[in-house]
């Protein structure tokens, strides 16, 4: 009797099963479209997004490639201002100070690499550095011709440009921009750079070595002077 009930049940989950499949089939399929649907959701979404970070980083990398290049073409200006006398007979700089306001850039700083982000940020910051060594030199600096002032701003102002021309071609490159046209003569702004940058750090470098053996020879003076006072002492 027991053997019967349980082949008799058997038989039912058999044939209570083989009813279940379409069951099952049907909400598998209906799952499975279910998930399909999502997923094209969130692709297009994905897509959608890239394509919105994409413009917006073609859109501040287009206006912060400009504001650095033409700070950069202000610095150039800065690296070859000689000055000229004025009526007192004091040499007086012939170019204004260029300035960079980041302040007016419109565009998502988020799009863009953090390390490059942080290096353009920086430039204000390294230019207001720049600013007090300069105005630091102009007055311990001998009158008329400021020569040490002019050296100075003509150093400083090198390196701010050729930083923001740096950047500027990481941001072209980071965009997939054409090139800087910012080197396209020998009279454009990154030769000059480059040239007067390579000239002042000789000059910056023939100075310390003169100081040096300044410091070297006056060392060697008192000791001299030194050694002259025991000795005289020691006759008496």
């Amino acid at each position: 009797m027991g053997d019967w009930f349980i082949a008799t049940e058997g038989v039912k989950v058999v044939k209570d099963s083989a009813s279940l499949w379409p069951q099952i089939f049907t909400a598998g399929a209906a799952f499975g479209g279910v998930w399909f649907g999502q997923w094209l959701i969130t692709q297009r979404e994905a897509k959608a997004t890239a394509g919105t970070r994409d413009e917006e980083c073609l859109y501040i990398s287009t206006e912060l490639i400009f504001l650095l290049e033409q700070f950069a073409e202000g610095c150039a200006r800065i690296a070859t201002d000689t000055g000229h006398t004025d009526a007192q007979g004091f040499t007086r700089s012939n170019e204004s100070t260029p300035e960079i306001d980041l302040s007016v850039v419109s565009g998502d700083w988020r799009v863009l690499p953090p390390r490059l982000m942080y290096a353009i940020r920086e430039i204000p910051m390294l230019q207001k550095g720049a600013d007090r060594l300069i105005l630091a030199t102009e007055e311990l600096d001998d009158p008329p011709d400021y020569f040490r002032t002019f050296g100075e701003r003509r150093y400083q102002y090198t390196r701010l440009g050729l930083r923001a021309i740096i950047q500027a071609r990481r941001l072209r490159k980071n965009a997939g921009f054409p090139a800087t046209r910012l080197d396209a003569t020998e009279w454009s702004a990154q030769p000059v750079l480059w040239n007067v940058w390579r000239l002042e750090r000789n000059r910056r470098s023939v100075l310390a070595r003169l100081r040096l053996q300044t410091i070297a020879q006056m060392n060697i003076a008192l000791q001299q002077s030194i050694k002259n006072n025991g000795q005289s002492g020691g006759s008496q």
